[in-house]
């Protein structure tokens, strides 16, 4: 390769000098700016609360779209629920009308998606949701920053749920809106002084894994000691195989019950108080931007969404790849930073004129966050021309 980077690079945001650099605040709507906000310790544990809220259980169903990470699904069916599966569009919008008749007299809720970061129209869903008595819940996991319509995205569902660790540098984080109930809905434990501290560890060592903190780098891997010692002499995780990610998700995996009823750790509460906010937004989309023009053009993929919406910050940047296989796997040996949806819950069904199944498949999500740096851009970017033919 062409292009070789001078460190790993990071699937998410690394803890750093910059990470408070700039301007606290965003030109655009954030969802950590919500009056009625509870921190929990990821999005998949956001999703079991809310609908813990709107009384989920045996005998119960809840839609989700065919396109969806299993961790989507896994509180539904910890919680005795049933999911019923919906087709989505080419654009990621929940197809309505099908909907309609898949919607049983037991459905009390639907999760929608603001697919990659990118706002999806929601006027229409929360219309039909009214008219049907279903509670919304607004998946913002890609999506921190936004305005869907005329609304903040967040403020379209009776809940809302979204992804702090897809942002922020931080080792765990969620946070639950309720935009219909008093703020005592939602009651979470601490977590315990040792697991405090270990979070803040875990937070430092990334930053130092991916040579963020200049001056203390070296300074700081003795602290890493102490950690170990925290974790009662236990051998630290292995590096997964080459070819995988280690937050990838198995299919039928359960959610823990005590983990969903937590609160998010102290230090990551602060970061994600204290982060510098604008810089996220302007990286990220300026990122974004740099990807959808040198991946243009090529008659082997082609970016599913070109244009950048205006009032948003993108979680991932989708690319819609014509021969996936067996690019994908040669591209994860070679640990470039991209990862597709292709572990689809056991039960999805085929459904006629759905978007879901394929884009399990042909798209990858290309990652675009904040801490990027030119040369693994060109290194993504260099992979990917050479690898998808």
């Amino acid at each position: 390769m062409s292009f070789i980077p001078s460190r790993p690079i990071p699937r998410l945001p690394v803890f750093g000098w910059d990470t408070f650099s700039g301007n606290n605040a965003s030109s655009i709507p954030c969802l950590l700016d919500a009056p009625r906000l509870a921190f929990t310790t990821s999005g998949r544990a956001s999703i079991y609360q809310a609908l813990k809220i709107l009384g989920i259980t045996a005998g119960k169903s809840v839609l989700v779209p065919t396109y969806h990470c299993p961790t989507m699904v896994a509180p539904i069916v910890a919680l005795g629920g049933d999911p019923i599966f919906c087709p989505i569009d080419a654009t990621g919008r929940i197809e309505l009308e099908s909907t309609s008749a898949l919607a049983r007299p037991d459905t009390r809720a639907i999760i929608a998606p603001h697919y990659f970061g990118l706002p999806q129209p929601m006027e229409q869903l929360r219309a039909w949701c009214d008219e049907r008595d279903i509670a919304l819940i607004e998946d913002c996991a890609h999506a921190l920053f936004g305005i869907a319509g005329n609304r903040n995205i967040g403020q379209w569902g009776d809940l809302a749920i979204a992804s702090l660790t897809k942002f922020l540098p931080v080792p765990e984080g969620g946070c639950l809106i309720c935009n219909r109930e008093q703020p005592e809905y939602v009651a979470l434990q601490r977590h315990g002084v040792i697991k405090q501290v270990r979070a803040a560890l875990d937070i430092l060592e990334e930053g130092v894994r991916h040579r963020a903190l200049p001056g203390l780098n070296g300074i700081l891997q003795g602290l890493f000691t102490l950690k170990q010692r925290l974790r009662n002499s236990s051998p630290e995780p292995q590096a997964p195989p080459a070819g995988t990610d280690s937050d990838d998700v198995n299919p039928t995996e359960t959610i823990e019950p005590q983990l969903a009823g937590t609160r998010m750790a102290h230090v990551c509460r602060w970061v994600a108080r204290h982060a510098t906010l604008e810089r996220i937004v302007a990286n990220r989309r300026r990122n974004y931007a740099y990807l959808a023009q040198t991946l243009s053009g090529s008659i082997h993929f082609h970016p599913l969404r070109p244009e950048l919406p205006a009032d948003c910050a993108p979680y991932v940047f989708p690319l819609w790849v014509n021969r996936p296989d067996p690019a994908y796997h040669a591209l994860r040996t070679r640990r470039v930073p991209l990862f597709r949806w292709d572990h689809l819950w056991p039960t999805t069904p085929t459904i006629p004129g759905d978007s879901g199944k394929e884009w399990s498949h042909h798209v990858y999500q290309l990652v675009c966050h904040q801490d990027l740096r030119q040369e693994e851009l060109d290194h993504i970017v260099a992979n990917l021309r050479e690898l998808c033919v």
